[in-house]
């Protein structure tokens, strides 16, 4: 009785010891950082904060921010868990952010700033009618995208359903030609559903990546995803 109550023990707390696994700053991934931080962005345009350009900070103004298991981001308020941000996805961020950060940005302050218009030194930037014209003559491909850029996109619309108090959304809750519905026509069901769905600011690649996340997991697919 002793040895099992001893390995459940043990059990336990190597099961805490993986919970609280630390962030690493070796970690993440940049790619999936740039899709991870739509969420931030979210939450930081609703409360008229920054929005989260890495060429707003240094690398190493980004670096000082998650020092110390993010001691800064904390010291903000920051309520991770209430937008599902976890420790994996913010070494992702936190990999975006630096690795795409400038080496002399002029902002010194740290903290949360209200959001001020500044000039990006983009592909946009620098040739604004060209890049213009190659999102407006973009159109939706069904086949394009991918379903793991799309898995941080559905969680942006999860949350925003949930923050509203609207219907609780999976990829199971349709079939694949259901979903694909939504995508149809420039979005034709998506914007009827939801009138305000332009001010949102997806991207045509956004939506591919998410129409092959849902189409992964729809109701008659291998593996649907039917809960959260």
């Amino acid at each position: 009785m002793k040895r099992v109550v001893s390995a459940l023990a043990a059990g336990l707390v190597f099961l805490a010891v993986q919970n609280v696994q630390a962030f690493n700053p070796q970690g993440g991934n940049a790619l999936w950082g740039k899709y991870a931080i739509q969420t931030c962005r979210s939450c930081h345009k609703e409360k008229g904060l920054t929005a989260l350009d890495p060429q707003e900070r240094s690398r190493e103004q980004w670096e000082a921010i998650f020092a110390d298991d993010y001691k800064k981001l904390r010291e903000m308020s920051h309520d991770f868990s209430a937008v599902g941000i976890n420790d994996r996805q913010l070494e992702n961020i936190y990999r975006y952010l630096v690795e795409t950060s400038t080496k002399n940005a002029s902002v010194t302050e740290v903290a949360a700033v209200p959001v001020t218009k500044t000039k990006k030194t983009t592909a946009a930037a620098q040739s604004p009618a060209a890049t213009t014209k190659q999102e407006a003559d973009k159109k939706f491909d069904p086949d394009a995208g991918d379903a793991g850029k799309g898995r941080y996109i559905f969680r942006k619309c999860l949350n925003c359903h949930k923050k509203n108090k609207l219907v609780i959304i999976s990829p199971g809750d349709r079939t694949k030609k259901a979903w694909s519905r939504y995508f149809a026509n420039d979005f034709k069901k998506f914007k009827r559903a939801m009138p305000e769905f332009d001010t949102y600011g997806y991207s045509v690649a956004q939506m591919e990546h998410l129409h092959q996340f849902v189409l992964k997991y729809a109701l008659d697919a291998d593996k649907p995803k039917t809960c959260e």
